[in-house]
């Protein structure tokens, strides 16, 4: 009956043929252009089919922070909850008011979150690796695959160009003993491109906080984090391209302690993570034809006193994209057909030995423009996972400009999608804490978009408005039960939220300024579930704020960048609902100057100083019960490239 069920659907869809929104660009004319096709520009993904607006930060923004992790870059750039451990200790992101196993990370379209317990921790990302760090909001399972209940984020790379080779070196300091140093290289001709990046972090983290009316100094938090990444493109004909992308890092820290337990060594205990990831793909493009062909293996290694936790994933993923021509569509209609299978052995101490286990979906993904001002998509994916049954997974969505005139457009869309996830393998394995019997969370998501954009002469703005409700059934949660904690599925949980946003950009004699404000509000609460969780309905989930606030005010003066930026928090309870964390706002302050030095040949050599004052107001703050933050600090880097 459900393959009957699966059949249908998808004859459904491709009768229907439903087609992603297309990003617009608001003209200062009202002649709205014919699409053309651009060879050889931009990869193509899965994530082309998405209808959400992704949160993409520009590239000053990204230059400014190259020698910080994902996780400081998140906090300070994203309108969203991000919890941290300590400072530079471990870090996640909660979505649009889910837990931070349902936001997955992907990396060339491969998902990289652990999945032992299904948490990424972007402190140990570099932001020196990567060129785009794009964040999608909303979840869409059938797209990005299982676990992208509340979004996804995605990193990628710009294709190095051919002549002339390109090199960064970049050294840097700040408070606290914080080190870092970072070489990268794009070389190559136009048969073989080549990017090469390598970084290391090092910090002593012994800054000073006050507990109790005490002043105190941090003790054992320190870390070293290093690595490397390589990523190589060969083509070996005009439509065929083979490559192999390379990443391994390593990353030691001693487990910052609770403000409590600060000068007492009995509580200080290190951990030691590593991982190492190999992506080998093929890509055949011709007419209307793409093809795409992965195969992985990732092994991420984390020791904690003698206790190993460990996996091998072998995943192979293969994408078919087809453009159809001669039809009476506004565009052509876009279809992708594909599958991925995984294999994962794990190697973790409290697993029962010879646990493994088999991961796979099959999708469809679909786009089309049936009139001038509509575009419509459509989405679907199966999951299986071994011994349990995964929901079918949906998306539908539309968007059309209500508006446009010569110097304005507005638009509006809403998207309706069921997502999926299955439990982790910590969830179903853990020794006599594992649940076996779990059912795979689904949650089904509303929302409804509306954004406007504005251009006259040098001002430009936009205006983005997003409700959305997010109803998840099965959400899983370790809960106590006697002495020991096991994970149980909640029936109900709720969230629903708004997200508003604005930026502009303008002159203002001889600067340009671009300010973005990006707010969030969120609800969360368990409308059903066992007796234990019942203190806990119609109140919001425990540390998760309901409003959160990022802003950015950019100002370029020739060959000068001025960044002022501020991220608040707000109010969150612990697990106790009547223990209330307050919120705080941070405030940081950034500049760079481009130095550029002529050299032979008309090439140029640019040198970089970049200066920060992070925490600038000297705020006080925990972002997680007991666990100190530091307060004002400065670092200073310099880039040079050539």
């Amino acid at each position: 009956m459900q393959n009957r069920t699966l059949t249908f659907l998808l004859t459904l869809l491709v009768s229907c043929s439903i087609l992603h929104a297309q990003s617009r660009e608001v003209s200062n004319e009202e002649t709205e252009l014919e699409p053309v096709d651009v060879i050889g520009q931009k990869k193509s993904s899965s994530s082309d089919f998405s209808g959400a607006a992704p949160l993409s930060v520009s590239d000053t923004s990204i230059e400014m922070q190259r020698h910080k992790s994902i996780a400081d870059f998140l906090a300070q750039h994203t309108p969203y909850p991000v919890r941290q451990n300590g400072n530079g200790m471990m870090t996640t992101l909660s979505l649009r008011g889910t837990s931070a196993s349902h936001t997955q990370v992907l990396w060339n379209e491969i998902n990289i979150s652990p999945l032992t317990m299904g948490q990424t921790d972007y402190s140990i990302l570099p932001v020196f690796f990567f060129d785009k760090i794009d964040v999608y909001p909303g979840g869409e399972s059938a797209i990005f695959g299982g676990g992208t209940i509340g979004g996804a984020v995605t990193l990628s790379s710009e294709a190095s160009k051919p002549t002339p080779a390109r090199f960064t070196v970049e050294t840097g300091m700040g408070s606290f003993g914080k080190k870092n140093v970072g070489v990268k290289s794009y070389v190559g001709n136009k048969k073989v491109k080549n990017k090469t990046a390598l970084f290391l972090n090092q910090c002593d983290n012994d800054f000073p906080f006050t507990f109790r009316g005490e002043k105190m100094r941090q003790k054992n938090s320190s870390y070293l984090n290093y690595g490397i990444l390589n990523e190589t493109d060969a083509h070996i004909n005009q439509w065929n391209t083979i490559g192999g992308d390379i990443w391994f890092t390593k990353h030691n820290r001693d487990i910052q302690p609770m403000m409590q337990n600060n000068d007492d060594p009995s509580k200080y205990e290190e951990i030691s993570d590593q991982s190492a990831k190999v992506i080998l793909h093929h890509e055949f493009d011709k007419g209307h034809w793409h093809l795409r062909n992965k195969a992985a293996w990732i092994n991420d290694r984390e020791k904690y006193k003698e206790d190993l936790i460990a996996t091998h994933d072998i995943t192979l993923l293969s994408n078919l994209r087809h453009k159809i021509y001669g039809t009476r569509f506004h565009a052509p209609p876009l279809f992708e057909i594909g599958g991925d299978i995984h294999y994962i052995r794990p190697e973790v101490y409290a697993y029962k030995e010879g646990t493994e286990e088999w991961r796979g979906s099959i999708f469809l993904l679909t786009q089309v423009k049936p009139a001038k001002r509509l575009t419509l998509r459509g989405n679907l994916r199966k999951g299986f996972v071994t011994g349990m049954t995964i929901p079918l997974s949906f998306s539908f969505g539309a968007e059309t400009p209500a508006v446009i005139g010569k110097h304005a457009q507005w638009t509006v869309g809403g998207n309706l999608a069921r997502n999926t996830k299955a439990p982790t393998l910590n969830d179903r394995y853990w020794g006599e804490m594992g649940n076996k019997d779990l059912k795979a969370e689904t949650a089904f998501n509303m929302e409804f978009r509306s954004e406007m954009k504005a251009m006259f002469r040098q001002y430009k703005m936009s205006i983005e408005a997003t409700l959305y409700r997010n109803d998840v059934d099965d959400w899983i949660m370790w809960m106590p039960r006697g002495v020991i904690w096991k994970p149980i599925n909640v029936d109900r949980v709720l969230a629903r939220g708004i997200e508003w946003g604005v930026s502009q950009e303008f002159p203002i004699v001889r600067t340009t300024h671009t300010v973005k404000c990006l707010f969030n509000h969120s609800f969360t609460e368990i409308r059903e579930g066992f007796t234990d969780m019942h203190p806990f309905m119609g109140h919001q989930m425990p540390l998760l704020p309901r409003n959160t606030f990022a802003g950015t005010w950019t100002t370029r003066f020739k060959h000068a960048d001025i960044s002022l930026s501020g991220h608040y928090t707000g109010e969150r309870t612990s697990s106790d609902i009547f223990d209330i964390l307050e919120g705080y706002f941070l405030l940081d302050l950034a500049a760079e100057y481009n130095i550029v030095i002529p050299s032979e040949k008309e090439r140029k050599h640019i040198l970089t100083p970049t200066a920060q004052i992070n925490n600038l107001l000297n705020k006080e703050y925990q972002n997680l019960p007991f666990r100190g933050m530091p307060g004002r600090n400065f670092s200073f880097s310099i880039r040079w490239d050539f």
